[in-house]
């Protein structure tokens, strides 16, 4: 059977693949508990851009790139160098709860009033796998899930 999904708008799969982001926010909660692989939407969510917690995240990671692999441009809905419409990473799926509408939040990531989908060993591909997304929890393609394993299984994560 192949991976399930999840579609995720960007720059929030970017911050679950590279910036450390534990929580995908939902207004669903969902029973499974596994891997997952985290697809970028084709759609920019400009809260995202907006972020403190991503812009942060963006400044570390392009200061722990090779200095020739360097992005020139900022993180905006016009950047081309953040992946759109692929499969990012696979996570596993560890818990998923209803955030409190009082109290500390699980994350500083975590949105109030959302069912916070508690992720885990997060593993990047190397080389995102372009793939058309869909809502809800879904299966990858054949083809696809190939793709993203043969990644998983040269990087030793298997």
């Amino acid at each position: 059977m192949t991976l399930p999904a999840i579609s995720v708008h960007q720059p929030w799969a970017f911050s679950i693949a590279h910036l450390g982001k534990p929580v995908e926010n939902r207004g669903w909660a969902t029973s499974y508990r596994g891997p997952i692989a985290v697809h970028a939407t084709l759609k920019w969510d400009p809260a995202g851009e907006g972020s403190p917690l991503v812009q942060a995240g963006w400044i570390n990671y392009i200061h722990t790139l090779p200095r020739d692999n360097v992005p020139r441009v900022p993180l905006d809905a016009g950047s081309l160098w953040i992946e759109h419409g692929a499969v990012l990473a696979v996570a596993e799926v560890v818990g998923c709860h209803l955030d409190p509408d009082s109290g500390d939040p699980c994350s500083p990531w975590a949105a109030d009033g959302q069912w916070h989908w508690d992720l885990a060993d997060v593993r990047p591909l190397r080389e995102p796998v372009p793939c058309k997304g869909r809502q809800r929890l879904w299966r990858l393609p054949a083809d696809v899930d190939a793709a993203v394993r043969a990644q998983l299984v040269k990087e030793g994560a298997a």
